[in-house]
């Protein structure tokens, strides 16, 4: 069997007028610092007269969510009543107390569920048509049923301009006491973002879906077998508004169900900078011809992990260390071993010798007939 390595999709409605949302965003900061395999977005909501990156496609997941105060956060769209002690809208977290934690809480949950399918981008972009293409491919590792979908998402961060822009703030000085994080502390109940003083940046604003609001549906069949793979490409040309500079593509594959309750569940989620292209990683979970990769011990780990590997005959091995962008990092053995079980050691440190951040990499085991793979992540104190 395989599986392929889980990222997160971390869903925040919000809005300009919203005093409570600036602590919130911290909090998912928090997050996807501590598990970078987390992706976040933001959609604006209520209205494009109030905040002016609300668009129709937010506005659309906004009802159908029943979105009715916010902030409101949803984790891979998957049921957390049992967590949250909600009924009628399982997605949603919306607590302001302790808000961080269950957002933590959902993404440690659902980097421990295994995933049938990891997702490849491929895009570019026309600087001077202003044209983005997008294709999103679904890889399946593992056999899948129902009505599965794909979304692309176009994401703009560091959002700024004129007083529409403004934030509210109620955890800023001069504001009611607020849970907000330090970095909010300074600034009055009114975050400008004009170019002038302190300025807010709005982050990783969902500017459209190009996709349907639920995905695309017709190109995954509803029975999927290992080893399938299903793309759809899509086109957008950009306002001038837009800094393509500071935009991302995030494509999802999800189930749907009525987009309203339980059983929209994400199975797995990718981003990539808008004009650049990423493959995703398939993790072996069993050996083949007896060849193992053990998982790395401990993991995480903050100064040095052990790695096993058992070889059952003599034969040119080598285990590598790559971060997700595919780059090779470090080098734990590139020669000929012999029978047997052999332990490697990495201290997070890349083949330089300089400290590597911290943060999710892959151990590849490569040998002529076979690849492993494991994931491993380095967070150091």
């Amino acid at each position: 069997m395989a599986q392929a390595p889980r990222k997160v999709l971390i869903e925040e409605f919000t809005g300009t007028w919203c005093g409570y949302c600036p602590s919130i965003i911290s909090d998912i900061d928090a997050t996807r610092t501590t598990y970078p395999t987390s992706i976040a977005v933001a959609h604006h909501v209520y209205s494009t007269s109030v905040d002016p990156m609300t668009n129709n496609f937010t506005l659309t997941l906004n009802n159908a969510y029943q979105v009715t105060s916010t902030p409101q956060v949803m984790v891979d769209r998957a049921d957390w009543s049992s967590l949250i002690g909600a009924s009628s809208t399982p997605q949603l977290i919306g607590a302001y107390t302790d808000h961080h934690n269950y957002t933590e809480d959902a993404t440690v949950q659902r980097l421990n569920v295994s995933s049938p399918v990891s997702i490849d981008i491929t895009s570019s972009f026309n600087s001077s048509s202003r044209l983005a293409t997008v294709t999103v491919t679904a890889n399946f590792v593992d056999t899948a049923s129902g009505d599965i979908r794909i979304s692309c998402l176009l994401v703009e961060d560091k959002v700024t301009g004129g007083a529409s822009y403004d934030q509210h703030n109620y955890g800023g000085n001069g504001c009611r006491a607020g849970d907000a994080s330090s970095e909010f502390y300074s600034y009055p109940c009114l975050i400008p973002t004009s170019l002038t003083g302190q300025v807010f940046y709005h982050r990783d604003v969902v500017r459209i879906n190009l996709a349907p609001t639920f995905g695309t549906k017709g190109v995954i069949p509803s029975s999927v077998s290992a080893g399938q793979h299903y793309s759809k490409s899509y086109t957008y040309t950009l306002p001038s508004a837009w800094n393509s500079a500071n935009m991302k593509v995030v494509a999802f594959v999800s189930y749907y169900n009525a987009g309203t309750s339980k059983g929209d569940e994400v199975l797995n989620a990718q981003d990539v900078a808008l004009g650049q292209t990423i493959a995703a990683v398939v993790e072996n979970t069993s050996a083949v011809n007896n060849v193992s990769l053990d998982a790395a011990y401990p993991n995480p780990f903050n100064q040095i992990t052990s790695i096993k590997v058992n070889i059952p005959a003599s034969q040119h091995v080598s285990v590598k260390i790559y971060d997700l962008l595919g780059y090779e990092v470090a080098i734990l053995t590139d020669e000929n071993l012999s029978t047997g079980e052999h332990t490697f050691y990495w201290n997070g440190n890349n083949k330089d010798g300089s400290f590597l951040a911290n943060g999710l990499y892959l151990i590849r085991l490569q040998t002529e007939n076979q690849s492993l793979s494991k994931t491993i992540v380095l967070s150091r104190n």
